[in-house]
């Protein structure tokens, strides 16, 4: 008999799959904000529904202290530089946490357009050197500008050939194949922009899908839940968005990888 009891999550996964501090998750609880068992010994676990839940809404928004704006205003700082500083000593490869924290520190806005849709993070010296002062925030249409400048080939001054002898036939040009749509490489960020996701944290519950799925590149919904440690209705979300974009492609119940995913 199939056993139909949810998922249980402690506080470490937990707050590792919503990318918030174990404190926070305690606030919630004490302000009835998320629900909360203690199957034993009195520790918490965080069912799976309220896992999905959190992660398929905008993220909760901290009631707002009552203190004068001029106090406020550094207590933001305080904190944003404490965040930043912590992300940047120890996880500074961690990609997805980075990439969130540059969108937070930029209030998620494009710093060349001022557009707040379909953002993503730029290194600006082209390299993957994951530095505050090398990382800004773009809109899609802006960081495709910025890709297309650099990848533009120079114009180099042609000098005139002599003219052709009447017997010479022109050669004709051989165009390249199109590339199939199966080997199409896209970044990263363009994927996870065009999946639309609700919110931080369900953009970061993406990344980690899009990462176990290019790992796997054949795999099922439970596969990918398990290995990507998240709720099967968020896999299952991911999927359906991904194959409506023709990223994936269902066959009888598994997910084929179509296309190639630029670092």
């Amino acid at each position: 008999m199939e056993d139909t009891r949810e998922r249980l999550y402690t506080m470490r996964e937990a707050c590792s799959l919503l990318r918030v501090h174990p404190n926070t998750l305690r606030r919630w609880d004490r302000e009835g904000k998320v629900r909360v068992v203690r199957p034993e010994r009195g520790q918490r676990r965080i069912p799976e529904s309220e896992i999905t839940r959190l992660l398929t809404k905008s993220p909760i928004s901290p009631p707002s202290p009552k203190v004068s704006p001029p106090q406020e205003d550094i207590s933001r700082q305080e904190h944003l530089s404490s965040f930043l500083s912590y992300v940047f000593t120890y996880h500074r490869d961690d990609w997805e946490l980075v990439k969130s924290a540059i969108l937070i520190r930029d209030g998620y806005t494009c710093s060349k357009c001022g557009g707040k849709e379909l953002l993503g993070v730029h290194h600006k010296d082209g390299t993957s050197r994951n530095d505050p002062e090398n990382l800004v925030t773009l809109c899609h249409k802006c960081h495709q500008e910025i890709h297309k400048s650099i990848s533009e080939p120079k114009v180099h001054k042609i000098e005139p050939k002599s003219p052709k002898k009447p017997s010479e036939k022109p050669k004709t040009e051989t165009k390249p194949d199109k590339v199939p749509s199966g080997e199409e490489e896209l970044p990263r960020h363009t994927i996870l922009d065009e999946l639309t996701p609700a919110g931080l944290a369900q953009r970061t519950a993406f990344g980690d899908l899009l990462s176990t799925a290019i790992a796997l590149r054949n795999f099922s919904l439970k596969e990918i839940s398990a290995r990507s440690r998240g709720p099967v209705p968020i896999a299952k979300l991911f999927c359906e968005r991904m194959g409506g974009r023709g990223y994936i492609q269902d066959k009888e119940g598994r997910y084929e990888l179509r296309v190639k995913v630029a670092r």
